[in-house]
């Protein structure tokens, strides 16, 4: 497999290339992202993407995990600006990113809202996961021109956005998400923000891939669409 695998990789490119000698842009990408960009980020541009060439077929894979792009045949991963290794080509797809504590107005009501970030440690907190070993309960945010960071009870734990969203919007406590995946819910009115003056504000999210694998059209053509989608 060890031998065989690679020889698949190349004839996979050069059946891509030679999809290019249509003239037309055509053929199949596959991308590795973690939830959060994939449905925030990636999926609202792969969308309008394929209106304009319906004859690309792409795959999303969705990993929360560091994952081996090129061992796993992706031609494209999305990960954090400042995650991706110096090897890869790197390319913005988003502006920096600000984290933001939301939580739904029942919650609050009943369990009365924050002063400070310090105080989230006598509170129910809806922590994010990578994996199983991996959990996103150091919450941070700039206050005073500094980082600081609070250690927060994971009330509950999920690796899925879409539950967590699910859970604050619940009553069931607070969470911490980029605003970027909660702002259709904030312009709602459905969660309220917190400490908004103290987002910790994190790099842009980047696709990225290594440079000496050839572009197919469709691929430079999604590089095009993802940079000029950026916001």
């Amino acid at each position: 497999y060890e031998r065989i695998a690679p020889m698949f990789g190349g004839i996979q490119e050069e059946l891509a290339a030679l999809g290019d000698l249509r003239g037309k842009v055509s053929g199949r990408l596959r991308i590795n992202a973690a939830e959060n960009p994939a449905y925030c980020l990636i999926y609202p541009k792969v969308r309008s993407f394929l209106a304009q060439f319906p004859e690309v077929d792409v795959e999303i894979l969705i990993s929360n995990s560091w994952s081996d792009i090129v061992a796993q045949g992706f031609d494209f991963g999305v990960r954090s600006l400042g995650d991706v290794a110096q090897d890869m080509v790197a390319v913005p797809i988003s502006g920096e990113r600000a984290m933001c504590v939301v939580a739904a107005p029942d919650y609050l009501t009943r369990h009365g809202q924050p002063e400070t970030p310090s105080e989230l440690v006598q509170h129910r907190c809806i922590v994010p996961a990578f994996n199983a070993f991996n959990r996103l309960d150091d919450w941070e945010f700039f206050q005073n021109g500094q980082i600081h960071r609070v250690r927060v009870p994971a009330s509950l734990t999920f690796n899925s956005t879409a539950l967590i969203k699910t859970a604050a919007l619940d009553g069931l406590g607070l969470t911490w998400l980029p605003h970027y995946a909660v702002a259709d819910e904030l312009a709602s009115g459905a969660p309220v923000e917190i400490f908004s003056n103290a987002r910790a504000v994190y790099p842009p999210m980047a696709l990225y891939y290594p440079p000496n694998r050839h572009k197919t059209q469709a691929a430079e053509a999604l590089i095009e669409w993802l940079k000029a989608e950026a916001v």
